[in-house]
């Protein structure tokens, strides 16, 4: 071989080094990148054996949870009055009434901001004896806006469900009061009844902040929706009423909401 055949054959082998070397900075600068949790999902599938496991660990650790939640919900309050004592035979009692609307949660894991509007009521049955001449039965209903300012944090132990806690306060703006009042005059063996209807918003502060404290289930029959089951116990941290009801008394509003609805995944 000649001289002129040495150096041919030297830029040949030089180009096609060249070429493997810029082919295998190529590949690892193309080279996918898998996030934390993904690589978790795939190192914890190797330990599977089944397709159902490899799906409920591929739920749970690769789907991202969206950043925001809506719950419309419906649900069933058991409301009473604190702060009044019964004299005389006279009595509190709690009683049934409504609430409805939709929460919104906002953030991501364990942790979020809960939070919302709502249509809620309030109230209480006041029974009045006055030495069994005089004895009535006042229905209080009082209708707020509520917004819930608490926070959540859950316990997922599947990929479609969990349970959750959530504590904080619920500021209420007060939008009507009414009662409804039956009273039964007793004299001289003679009895009279009578009905009357009263607004009553004017006899309360419109503005009632209560303490919340609750628990809840979340199950999801689809990849953005689910079912919420949730029970809250609330109670007012300042007095609800003026001088107008009940003056030298301190009434606070105290309740119990049962209520279930969707989560929907926006």
């Amino acid at each position: 071989m000649n001289k002129a055949t040495y150096i041919i054959a030297a830029l040949i082998l030089g180009f096609t080094m060249s070429a493997q070397a810029q082919s295998s900075k190529a590949r690892a600068k193309f080279r996918p990148q898998h996030s934390p949790s993904e690589m978790q999902a795939a190192n914890e599938m190797s330990g599977v054996q089944t397709m159902s496991q490899r799906q409920e660990v591929l739920a749970v650790k690769t789907i991202p949870n969206p950043m925001v939640t809506l719950e419309p919900t419906i649900g069933y309050v058991s409301s009473t009055f604190t702060g009044i004592e019964g004299q005389n035979g006279s009595s509190v009692d709690s009683v049934s009434r409504m609430q409805g609307g939709a929460g919104v949660l906002i953030g991501r894991g364990s942790w979020q901001f809960d939070t919302g509007l709502l249509y809620s009521q309030r109230g209480a049955q006041l029974n009045i004896n006055a030495n069994d001449v005089v004895t009535a039965t006042s229905d209080i209903t009082m209708t707020y806006i509520d917004v819930p300012v608490m926070a959540r944090f859950s316990w997922p132990h599947s990929s479609r469900s969990h349970l959750f806690a959530r504590a904080g306060a619920v500021v209420g703006f007060l939008t009507e009061g009414k009662t409804e009042t039956k009273a039964t005059i007793n004299y001289m063996g003679m009895s009279q009844s009578q009905s009357a209807s009263e607004d009553v918003k004017d006899y309360f502060n419109s503005t009632d902040i209560r303490w919340a404290l609750g628990v809840g289930y979340d199950w999801k029959f689809a990849r953005q929706m689910g079912l919420v089951v949730q029970a809250d116990f609330q109670e007012s941290v300042s007095k609800i009423n003026n001088d107008s009801f009940l003056p030298g008394r301190d009434v606070f509003n105290m309740g119990l909401i049962l209520s279930a609805g969707l989560s929907i995944k926006l």
